[in-house]
């Protein structure tokens, strides 16, 4: 029993790490063919901060999977930020985002580097994991152009979700697991909004229009 539980623990912890990734691909692609209308620069330059803080956090714990898959995810969210920046032109903003996340990433993994401050490690990692969907869940709840999310990100997001908490259940770490019952009811509210504003909106093809890009 303990041997299949390890087992299943295993495969998630390349399961989430890989959604992770091709969550961010897809909306880097998106953002290539259409533009970044929609798309929140504050939730990818969350992104950023939260693959930092997590990184710290499995190196500090000890927690394999979160190292492995956040190290790219730090790279892959970085270039969705930019991508969209760009495209809104707000770079020197999203730079200064950056530049703060960075530093709180490094005064929470220094506390986290003393046995007695661990907790404010696990706090600010479990904290903006629950924030990071948020500032693009309220883009899609108010009427406007979402042309630049995309739906195959968003999906993926909702399944990511699903797969931290599977995986942090299984393997008894609680932070990885709680932050899910934020991150995926908001993911996948994103999810609907988006695939329903393509439905509706795409002026060449209307309802013919592609559900999955």
């Amino acid at each position: 029993m303990f041997i299949a539980t390890s087992t299943v623990a295993r495969s998630f912890g390349y399961i989430a790490p890989t959604l992770t990734i091709w969550q961010c691909l897809a909306q880097a692609a998106r953002i290539r063919k259409t533009g970044a209308s929609g798309v929140s620069l504050a939730t990818w330059i969350l992104s950023c901060f939260v693959s930092m803080v997590w990184f710290c956090y499995g190196f500090i714990f000890h927690v394999t999977a979160e190292v492995v898959a956040n190290t790219p995810a730090i790279i892959v969210s970085a270039i969705v930020a930019f991508l969209a920046a760009q495209s809104q032109d707000k770079i020197t903003r999203s730079l200064l985002g950056f530049i703060s996340v960075t530093g709180v990433t490094a005064l929470a993994t220094l506390a986290g580097s003393f046995h007695s401050l661990r907790w404010v490690l696990a706090t600010v990692a479990i904290a903006s994991s629950i924030v990071i969907y948020l500032p693009q869940l309220a883009l899609v709840i108010r009427p406007k152009d979402l042309s630049g999310v995309s739906i195959v990100s968003w999906l993926l997001a909702s399944l990511t979700s699903l797969g931290w908490f599977v995986y942090g259940f299984l393997i008894h770490q609680p932070a990885l697991a709680v932050p899910s019952f934020v991150m995926f009811p908001a993911a996948f509210t994103v999810f609907i909004q988006v695939l329903r504003h393509r439905l509706r909106n795409d002026p060449a093809t209307g309802l013919q229009a592609p559900l999955v890009e």
